[in-house]
């Protein structure tokens, strides 16, 4: 059993910001969360959850010319 399947209503992290895991789809490796400081639902990746927060250097997309939305 996936770590994620096991523990709905507990706080996770998205790189550092936390979320509850409302849903998962497996087939398409990507959870429906819920960000716990802005309430705003989302579908993300699972590779970006875990259970500490995660403070890696990353580059914006807006820096390699996508659009901010």
């Amino acid at each position: 059993m996936n770590i994620l399947q096991s523990r709905y209503n507990t706080i996770f992290y998205y790189f550092s910001e936390k979320i509850v895991v409302l849903k998962i789809f497996e087939e398409i490796h990507m959870a429906k969360v819920i960000f716990v400081d802005s309430t705003k639902e989302k579908v993300v990746d699972i590779s970006g959850i875990s259970t500490v927060p995660v403070f890696d250097i990353s580059v914006p997309i807006t820096l390699l010319g996508g659009k901010e939305r």
